[in-house]
């Protein structure tokens, strides 16, 4: 795999436990298995979840910041 498809690969891990279809997440740096409420299991896994929750976040305000400018344009 690529550093690009395990990133993507743990995204969609994150998605599959946000929405309540898996409680672990499969490591593909190390191939350990992360059980929701346990430390990560290596340093590389730690970073990409970070990261792709800082992703996450930074878009999440991003679209908020877009519909507030959307209403004070309209208005």
């Amino acid at each position: 795999m690529t550093s690009e498809q395990k990133i993507a690969y743990v995204e969609k891990q994150i998605a599959a436990c946000k929405q309540g279809r898996q409680n672990s997440i499969n490591c593909p740096y190390c191939d350990s298995q992360n059980i929701e409420g346990n430390p990560l299991c290596c340093d590389l896994l730690g970073r990409a979840v970070a990261a792709i929750l800082i992703r996450q976040d930074m878009k999440a305000k991003a679209e908020h910041a877009e519909r507030i400018m959307e209403k004070v344009q309209s208005n």
